[in-house]
């Protein structure tokens, strides 16, 4: 599976739509078998989603994003998730235990409520890793 993460220095960087560096992530189960950067200096929003799936990404863990970027990468078949912060070996940690739901995970602002994801007026979306309960409460 490839995963991918906008970064800046070692975090993940606070708004996906602005951001010029994409950590990829080559895994298999939990273990990173290799990482690598793609430049996305320059790029327009179209072109950010094409290099995702030009890279064959699966998952996309990030911070905010504009909802028409979501919509892209979601009607390319990319699982997103997003409102995370935080350094990029600490997220990629807690994607693989389930741990993505902490308030650390969270941007400010953005709160979860009963169902992972459910911040910035997107509520009823069950963002979560694939075979979670992403209703579940606590």
């Amino acid at each position: 599976m490839k995963l991918a993460m906008p970064v800046w220095d070692d975090c993940v960087s606070t708004v996906l739509d602005f951001a010029d560096c994409l950590l990829v992530v080559d895994c298999e189960s939990e273990a990173v078998r290799g990482r690598s950067v793609i430049d996305l200096a320059g790029t327009t929003m179209a072109e950010k989603v094409a290099r995702l799936r030009k890279f064959e990404i699966q998952v996309l863990l990030c911070g905010a994003v504009s909802r028409p970027m979501e919509r892209m990468i979601m009607a390319s078949g990319i699982e997103i998730i997003p409102f995370l912060r935080g350094r990029v070996d600490d997220v990629l940690s807690a994607y693989f235990s389930g741990g993505l739901i902490e308030p650390g995970f969270m941007l400010p602002g953005c709160r979860r409520g009963s169902g992972f994801g459910q911040g910035m007026g997107r509520r009823g979306r069950g963002y979560g890793r694939p075979g979670w309960n992403n209703n579940r409460k606590g």
